[in-house]
């Protein structure tokens, strides 16, 4: 019986759950533990979304004969020097909108009222306001104005749970400077602990899981700075109000694959709608050319085939990350998955080779 393939995996199993039962009746032994992973955690995380954006250019410059201490010392110069140009070319617009943003509010709201207003009143709309409706403009503001509230509170919240500013400029610096210089080690280290029979595998399995987050980290940075760099030139030249603060946003929101445009150009309709429709339509517009550009001319060459992930596990991944973790859970739901994906084949295809 011990030799059946099934029955194993069921004692494996069953041991797992004893273990995890075991791990929850004394779970007070490991609160420290679990508060020092939970302040660690975002300092970690984005050293390692750091790591995989600047290690290209380390091993550029280790190439070229540059220790990677000296060019990781390098790198910061420039990343630091390219910082205080952009807070001095775009600081000051980029706070004045804000300021301006959260000052106007009230006047957003009471346009967003007029705008709907007017919407009843066109001939070919008004057969379908009923007089229930007739109320609707306070309603759709009640909803902006909400909208706006909730987008606040989550901005704070996000803040808080990030601890203090203060933590984190001091702590990723360090982190991501002994990453940068001992990082490629680090494959090696894991692998040499492992019995000599696994060796092979799960160095190829580490590669495999190294390449994929790095593709995926790296190219949607790139696809992310492009999309906001266009979307504000575009925002400019059909003149939106708040173009840095709303191209950002948009930028941002694009980290999050497949609904993330849809989330960053919320805002940025919101406005336009309060402007006019013509100036809404040319927003819409604007976001949709740009986001076929992206789809159809930048993430092919920038993923190549590394995306291979269905849209429909894409959205259901999504909105499982949200409900655990927020915006962070829809962030970390794609790569998780690639890793936890490339994991299960290789176990599968070892467990298969093995027992054949």
């Amino acid at each position: 019986m011990l030799q059946n393939k099934f029955f194993r995996l069921c004692i494996g199993i069953i041991l797992v759950l004893i273990i995890f039962n075991l791990m929850d009746r004394v779970g007070y032994l490991f609160s420290p533990l679990l508060m020092m992973c939970q302040t660690l955690f975002v300092p970690i995380l984005i050293s390692g979304f750091l790591y995989y954006m600047i290690r290209p250019l380390v091993n550029f410059l280790e190439k070229k004969g540059i220790k990677r201490a000296v060019g990781t010392l390098l790198i910061y110069f420039v990343i630091t020097s390219l910082t205080v140009l952009f807070v001095v070319a775009f600081g000051p617009m980029l706070q004045a909108q804000i300021e301006n943003f959260v000052t106007n509010v009230p006047e957003l709201v009471e346009s967003t009222k007029v705008q709907i207003e007017k919407l009843q009143q066109n001939r070919l709309l008004a057969a379908y306001f009923t007089k229930d409706h007739g109320d609707l403009s306070t309603k759709v503001a009640e909803y902006v104005n909400n909208a706006i509230t909730y987008a606040t509170n989550y901005l704070s919240d996000m803040v808080s749970f990030m601890t203090s500013i203060l933590l984190l400029i001091t702590t990723i610096p360090i982190i991501l400077y002994y990453l940068l210089i001992g990082g490629h080690k680090a494959m090696e280290n894991v692998v040499g602990m492992l019995p000599k029979g696994y060796t092979h595998v799960a160095r190829e399995t580490l590669e495999e899981i190294d390449g994929v987050l790095s593709g995926y980290i790296i190219g949607r940075i790139i696809i992310s700075v492009c999309l906001g760099a266009l979307i504000y030139v575009g925002f400019l030249v059909i003149g939106l109000p708040y173009p840095l603060l709303l191209a950002i946003i948009v930028a941002v929101t694009n980290l999050i694959p497949f609904i993330g445009p849809i989330i960053g150009a919320v805002p940025a309709l919101i406005v336009a709608f309060t402007q006019s429709y013509p100036m809404m339509m040319w927003v819409a517009l604007l976001i949709i050319v740009v986001q076929q550009l992206d789809d159809t001319l930048l993430a092919p060459h920038v993923f190549g085939k590394r995306m291979d992930v269905h849209p429909l596990t894409i959205v259901l991944l999504l909105l499982v990350g949200e409900n655990l973790a927020g915006i962070l859970g829809m962030l970390l739901a794609i790569p998780v998955y690639m890793v936890v994906k490339i994991v299960l084949l290789r176990i599968n295809r070892l467990f298969v080779f093995r027992y054949e």
